[in-house]
């Protein structure tokens, strides 16, 4: 029986991407790893929303990616290794009225809410992830860790405690 998790898109863009800074060298190298450690799981299969296949596609666009590149990529996401959840406008409603309440943009909603009930774990590297909005529909794993990585901001590594 496989179980379903969701790969938040950071991670998916520094598995794919090259490094470009040296200090990130190591973000990239764990994202990849463990990527690639879940692709070749048989007993695994990764849930990601109609958005999320839309949001990873853009981050690989924007990073220089191959446009033949994305494209086998998205041939990819259509077979057995993936579930796509297209995204219910009630799902949107509630993402909008917890996005005002958390101040946590609603792109990290429209990856997860749509896959309440199907993952059972989400990997990200986002602090955001952390909020009681996001662990109510799984349990949270940062595989990139102790780095943290936040949207429209600089990766930061925590330390040991």
């Amino acid at each position: 029986m496989s179980s379903f998790v969701l790969i938040d898109t950071n991670i998916w863009h520094f598995a794919l991407v090259k490094p470009i800074e040296e200090p990130f060298r190591e973000i990239h190298t764990l994202a990849s790893t463990f990527l690639s450690s879940v692709l070749s799981d048989p007993n695994i299969r990764v849930a990601l929303s109609s958005y999320q296949v839309c949001e990873i596609l853009e981050v690989l666009r924007r990073s220089g990616l191959s446009v033949d590149y994305r494209l086998k990529l998205l041939e990819d996401f259509e077979k057995g290794k993936f579930f796509i959840k297209p995204i219910d406008f009630t799902v949107v409603i509630c993402a909008v009225k917890d996005s005002a309440k958390s101040n946590i943009h609603i792109y990290d909603y429209l990856v997860v809410y749509p896959l309440n009930k199907i993952v059972n774990r989400i990997y990200s590297a986002d602090e955001h992830f952390r909020h009681p909005h996001f662990k109510r529909i799984a349990e949270i794993d940062n595989p990139l860790s102790p780095w943290i990585i936040t949207e429209g901001r600089r990766p930061t590594k925590t330390l040991p405690t």
